[in-house]
């Protein structure tokens, strides 16, 4: 692997080893422009590799097993993160008939999803509402503010795939008038 030139982490990053996979993002823009955001990565590949970042309780495990870390979670709500490197940050989402997630929206990032249980009603900025169940995959463009509700009677579980740092900018949701006092902002 080759080290790349300039490399310097910040946020969560810091703490981590330099062969974590951590990036550095930069957001820049002024006036009236549309702001950038540029990702640095820390090690390139110079040809073929064995993998070296596996971590045998994760996040990061060259496998998972789904079925075990439900089992090992328990009863929802909870959330695990399962993969996080410089690009990804994948997190295994489980919720009860009912629960979900606070209004928000990412500036930088689309936002998808691998629906694995239960059934979902996604509800969006522009009145748009989104429902699915096991085996489908909803995408979420950035900007757009996704509250997201887990419906019917069974257990809920989703695979979610996001970007870091993952900034949360929390706002009402259209549909149901959705509010907290909690924080504006947060990062997955």
């Amino acid at each position: 692997m080759r080290r790349a030139r300039s490399v310097t982490s910040s946020g969560p990053c810091r703490a981590r080893s330099t062969t974590s996979g951590c990036s550095r993002r930069s957001t820049s823009g002024a006036g009236g422009t549309m702001p950038t955001t540029t990702i640095t990565i820390p090690f390139l590949a110079t040809g073929p590799t064995p993998p070296t970042k596996a971590n045998a309780e994760g996040p990061n495990t060259l496998r998972t097993r789904v079925s075990e870390l439900v089992e090992k979670m328990g009863p929802p709500p909870w959330s695990r993160r399962v993969i996080a490197d410089e690009r990804n940050l994948v997190t295994l989402i489980a919720n009860r008939p009912g629960g979900g997630n606070r209004p928000h929206w990412h500036a930088d990032f689309d936002e998808w999803w691998v629906v694995m249980a239960g059934e979902f009603r996604w509800e969006l900025t522009g009145g748009v509402v989104v429902e699915a169940r096991k085996d489908d995959i909803v995408w979420v463009p950035r900007g757009t503010v996704h509250h997201i509700k887990t419906v019917g009677t069974e257990n809920s579980l989703r695979l979610a795939v996001a970007m870091p740092p993952a900034t949360h900018y929390f706002s009402p949701c259209e549909q149901c008038g959705y509010d907290d006092e909690g924080p504006r902002e947060w990062n997955a």
